[in-house]
């Protein structure tokens, strides 16, 4: 395993000259300690710590490790959660309120981790010439990925307005602690844009355990496809399958491609994940914790609409929702397992988008579209009897793709950015609760330690929801 101290001093490149492998990959260990506010930030090595700490942060229960996903799904309309009380029942019934740990302590994490990247880029004249570029494409890669997910919780979507100009969240570009209103959503997504285009020019191809370029080139595709920017989105998502293969990612065909997406084994599809290292640093505790359904009745559980979804006679996506395994309730097998790799963008995700970015876009791409729906259909009975033709006009192969989507990543915090993404693009209310797509509680409120650090501040109007 990747130690700090001693294999950046050994490998002469400074901080990241690793040995390349097949994915980018998160971390390769936690740090053993972290520097604070007050400690300068020196060296490579040093530099190359915060980093690392941030991206275990990143995999843990507080961030992509649960909190990301959980929060989207109890927003959203897959689950069955009548019963929930105290945080989850009031986010649950789209109440958010200044109060309440498990949202509050989510927002507080992933400022600390911002500023973490602030200041290694702050740092940046003290590195050495050789590692600077890719400690600066980490750093706002890494900042880019937090902005991202929490202007998507905390803020109305993009296309909410005209010219984007309603309010989204603080844009912390500085490491210095100081009073921060609220940007703009477009403010927001110009600066994430920025970040992840900076970490494609700077960050290699390969990049040993941690993002590559086509890491940044994954984000921008979700970020592209999250502002319903179709061009982009599938210009992106081609860049990214255009380097599939043996030697970095590809799309399974197999069944494996279902069953090892949450596994310890890891998936071929893999493009951005965090590791699992057995007694060191396990993420997904917090997707295990509220969903997990072999051993114990899980928190967390579905409608019998999700169900219906992939009770198709011949879908193998059928055995991700068990209406067994908890008497009475139908559950996610997804999580069932003690420890796995934790998948943040994969190949599937990329094909879903660019599907449909390509069916917006037409022309040529409208029969790349056509292909990569009719893989994962393929890939889901076994055969091709419900594959589209290769005729199938933009319209219909749009459908199809977005009902898939829904499918392939349940529980995986996706539907709650749907439900928002498609009322902005089409005014269409699709959440199954009947509230509108730019309700107030599909924004979680801010917490009250933000507020009273600033007055004026503007919280996010409260209730409203079904």
């Amino acid at each position: 395993m990747l130690s700090i101290k001693s294999k950046y001093i050994v490998a002469g490149f400074a901080a990241l000259s690793i040995v390349a492998t097949s994915c980018s990959k998160f971390l390769d260990r936690p740090v053993e300690g972290q520097l604070n506010a007050t400690e300068a930030l020196g060296s490579d090595v040093e530099i190359a710590a915060v980093l690392n700490s941030t991206f275990v942060t990143m995999g843990s229960n507080d961030f992509y490790g649960g909190k990301v996903q959980v929060l989207n799904e109890l927003m959203g309309d897959h689950l069955d959660g009548i019963l929930l009380t105290e945080d989850y029942g009031e986010i649950y019934k789209r109440k958010s309120s200044i109060f309440g740990g498990y949202k509050n302590d989510f927002y507080q994490r992933g400022y600390n981790m911002v500023t973490r990247c602030n200041r290694v880029l702050e740092s940046l004249d003290n590195a050495s010439e050789a590692a600077r570029p890719n400690l600066e494409g980490q750093a706002k890669f890494q900042r880019a990925l937090v902005h991202f997910e929490m202007v998507r919780l905390f803020a109305q979507p993009y296309g909410a307005s005209s010219d984007n100009s309603h309010l989204g969240i603080p844009l912390r570009i500085e490491s210095g602690i100081g009073n921060t209103t609220r940007a703009t959503v477009k403010q927001v997504y110009d600066q994430i844009i920025a970040d992840l285009k900076d970490a494609e020019a700077n960050l290699p191809v390969t990049n040993g355990n941690y993002p590559g370029k086509n890491a940044a080139r994954a984000f921008l595709a979700k970020v592209y496809f999250q502002m319903n920017d179709f061009a982009n989105a599938y210009a992106y998502s081609n860049l990214v399958m255009g380097a599939a293969g043996a030697a970095t990612y590809q799309f399974v065909t197999s069944d494996t491609g279902l069953v090892r997406r949450f596994s310890a084994v890891g998936s071929r599809e893999t493009i951005v994940k965090i590791v699992n290292q057995q007694n060191i640093f396990e993420p997904g505790s917090g997707l295990r914790d509220n969903f997990r359904s072999d051993t114990r009745r899980p928190v967390l559980f579905f409608t019998s609409a999700v169900r219906g979804l992939v009770s198709a006679n011949g879908d193998k996506r059928g055995a991700w929702i068990s209406t067994t395994l908890q008497a009475g309730i139908n559950s996610l097998t997804k999580y069932n397992t003690d420890r796995f790799e934790l998948p943040i963008v994969h190949v599937t995700e990329m094909k879903l988008i660019r599907a449909e970015a390509g069916a917006e876009v037409g022309g040529a791409a409208l029969a790349v579209a056509v292909a990569d729906v009719n893989d994962i259909l393929t890939r889901a009975f076994g055969n091709t009897t419900f594959n589209l033709p290769a005729n199938t006009a933009a319209a219909d192969v749009i459908r199809v793709v977005r009902q898939q989507r829904e499918i392939e990543m349940v529980g995986e915090g996706n539907r709650t950015q749907e439900i928002k993404r498609l009322g902005a693009r089409t005014g269409a209310n699709v959440d199954r609760r009947g509230a509108a797509w730019n309700c107030p509680g599909l924004a979680l409120q801010f917490p009250q330690g933000e507020m009273a650090a600033n007055t004026e501040f503007v919280r996010n109007p409260e209730g409203g929801c079904n």
